[in-house]
């Protein structure tokens, strides 16, 4: 009959646990990649301002998770550097389903700003994602864009301002997504956590031994300093 080992209590929980952060890697999917999709190439036109009137980007996303959506737009030589700027997401059928703020104060001039967003979409839909500004000063921002022919990102179609399309335009816009880890991603990811498991398993091995080490001296002291009683 085969017997199996008796392993300690802390044997079991380290296991546990590794089990647990094994499965928060493949299936829950709790660490992600990222991709990014943006223009390849910089802006050479802008819209009017979009303060009164907005920016809107029609686009087909290429994955459900969308960590952040890059805007670039123009503060007018600093006239336009005040206020909130908007993103209001649309679906196909044009209604809203998120807004989400950044101070334009803290937008970089003429280069991508990355406003987070958190939105899951679905991959292969339709949406629209318009910006426009409120409670600006002087003036609103303008927003950048350049021939869509040849210069993406895949994910744009239509661009408008207002309520006209321009022709051939992208604005220059940047989506970063999160997207599952690939096998050889996961592989590496289980690969640390079975090292720190085998090493917080050698040192708390390694700290019983010290124990018992220190129990074994303490008593042999205790019997030594009896002996020595015994025998006075």
């Amino acid at each position: 009959m085969i017997k199996f080992r008796k392993q300690p209590p802390g044997r079991w929980l380290i296991l546990a646990c590794m089990a647990v952060l094994w499965s928060l890697v493949w299936p829950v999917g709790l660490i992600k990649d990222e991709l990014i999709s943006r223009t390849a190439a910089d802006y050479s036109m802008n819209t009017g301002p979009v303060g009164e009137v907005a920016a809107i980007q029609e686009f087909v996303p290429q994955y459900d998770d969308i960590r952040s959506v890059g805007v670039d737009v123009g503060k007018l030589d600093g006239v336009a550097d005040q206020g909130t700027l908007y993103l209001h997401f649309y679906d196909e059928n044009l209604q809203e389903f998120a807004k989400v703020p950044q101070d334009i104060g803290e937008m970089k001039d003429g280069e991508l700003t990355d406003i987070p967003v958190n939105l899951k979409l679905e991959a292969g839909r339709r949406y629209y994602v318009g910006i426009l500004c409120e409670d600006y000063g002087e003036a609103a921002p303008v927003v950048h864009y350049r021939s869509l022919s040849g210069n993406g990102p895949v994910e744009n179609l239509h661009f408008y301002y207002g309520p006209n399309v321009i022709e051939d335009a992208s604005a220059n816009i940047r989506f970063i997504y999160r997207i599952p880890l690939k096998a050889s991603q996961v592989l590496f990811y289980d690969s640390l956590i079975l090292l720190l498991g085998v090493w917080v398993s050698a040192m708390m091995k390694k700290s019983g031994h010290k124990e018992a080490e220190g129990g074994v001296s303490e008593y042999g002291k205790g019997a030594a300093v009896a002996a020595r009683g015994k025998n006075g």
